[in-house]
């Protein structure tokens, strides 16, 4: 069945989304922060090791810096008594001590090992005699050391350029001695709630208002996804409003996102002044919900113009734009978490439309690990305009243009919010 928007042909998803992610490529700008603002952005350089790290021999754990040699047949039978002649913390510098066979030095866990020790015995390993220690074990040379550039060697590649850099490699950056870190920029994604009948959260509401819920939910998932969202407040439904909108929102984003508008009624003039003045990638989407959603090219800048509906809109976000915003951002492929459920009743789904449609889940725990009884799934969609058929949803599932009915008790996987 082939289903049309203004008399014209829907595009199908797969389509719709190649298109988009074929228009946008990845951010160029770079900016430079310090590592403390680092965490999960994109590094724009190749990060080389300054030094080794460690960068002197250093005590692997608490215990007397000795010579193998003096050890090499030490056991209970055979214990082997050595004089303590002093003790090494971690951060001193022991420059002025030094083992020769017979004697040995008390040593912390991370101390610097002292000159002429080749091996760190474990205290368990020994009996403490006043100034004299009895050791009962033998250790190889070496052991218990962490060798001078064991970890990384001066001159080595740490990290390369796109690295994410989650929390362990921050640490790295901090461990080569690093303040700041050049990183890719945020893509900026202007976002324009419009409507006349749209009034900021905090204002009284006026007869015929309803608050804006889509410039929230929208910015915060824009910030989710790696970007920086850059609310424009509310636009009335007036020509020129919208165009010095958008001309303004060209200029400062990367990106466009416009929500309401998109759809053929007499007061939706987006479609038509976004047209004037870009390439219109399509207008309106073989899915349900979010069927009035369009796109186009702008003097080389993305915009997008959602269905004003809350759940219209933040599914088609999530599908469409994820995947967009992450390109423009440099990151990985988004991934979402999945389980396998079964729908506790039966599903009807348009011909040739593909479904998103929201779910709860019943005999689920996020918090658990392991599932006792089998996880059951059922409908959470009221209406497009209704911000709870996401918000009491647990993910949703995804119904090809093929399939026109599922029955209860078929398994399903869903992708969880």
């Amino acid at each position: 069945m082939r289903y049309y928007l203004g008399g014209k042909p829907l595009t199908r998803f797969d389509e719709a989304l190649k298109r988009l992610l074929d228009t946008v490529k990845p951010i160029e700008r770079t900016e430079t922060v310090p590592i403390t603002e680092a965490g999960y952005r994109v590094l724009a350089e190749t990060v080389i090791a300054p030094f080794d790290v460690p960068p002197f021999d250093r005590a692997a754990m608490d215990g007397f810096a000795v010579k193998a040699e003096d050890i090499a047949k030490a056991s209970p039978e055979n214990p082997v008594a050595l004089k303590v002649v002093g003790k090494v913390l971690a951060g001193d510098e022991p420059s002025h001590l030094e083992v020769t066979n017979g004697i040995c030095l008390e040593v912390a866990t991370g101390a610097p090992l002292p000159k002429g020790a080749n091996c760190v015995v474990p205290f368990e390993d020994t009996q403490r005699q006043g100034d004299t220690v009895v050791v009962l074990k033998s250790h190889r040379l070496h052991a218990n050391i962490d060798e001078k550039g064991a970890d990384i060697k001066a001159g080595e590649t740490v990290l390369r350029e796109e690295t994410l850099l989650v929390p362990a490699k921050v640490g790295v950056l901090a461990g080569l001695g690093r303040e700041k870190v050049t990183v890719y920029a945020r893509p900026k994604v202007a976002i324009v709630a419009t409507g006349s009948e749209i009034a900021k959260p905090g204002e009284p509401l006026k007869l015929g208002q309803i608050y804006d819920m889509n410039t929230y939910t929208l910015a915060s998932l824009v910030k989710q996804h790696g970007c920086e969202p850059s609310p424009m407040g509310i636009v009335p439904d007036y020509e020129t409003s919208l165009r010095d909108t958008l001309e303004r929102a060209i200029e400062v984003a990367d990106m466009v996102v416009f929500s309401a508008g998109s759809s053929v009624g007499q007061r939706d003039l987006l479609p038509r002044l976004i047209g004037e003045q870009g390439m219109v990638l399509f207008h309106g989407l073989a899915v349900r919900p979010g069927r009035p959603t369009l796109a186009a090219v702008v003097n080389d800048k993305l915009v997008i113009n959602l269905p004003g509906f809350p759940t219209s809109c933040l599914m088609m976000a999530l599908v469409l734009l994820v995947p967009v915003w992450r390109k423009m951002a440099r990151l990985p492929e988004w991934q979402p978490q999945s389980i396998q459920a079964r729908l506790a009743h039966g599903v009807h789904s348009p011909e040739g439309l593909r479904q998103f449609l929201t779910v709860r889940l019943k005999n689920w725990d996020a918090g658990r690990g392991t599932q006792d009884e089998e996880i059951i799934a059922e409908s959470a969609y009221k209406e497009s305009s209704t911000i709870t058929s996401l918000s009491h949803a647990d993910g949703f599932i995804v119904i090809p243009e093929e399939v026109t009915y599922l029955e209860a008790g078929t398994s399903v996987i869903v992708s969880l919010f």
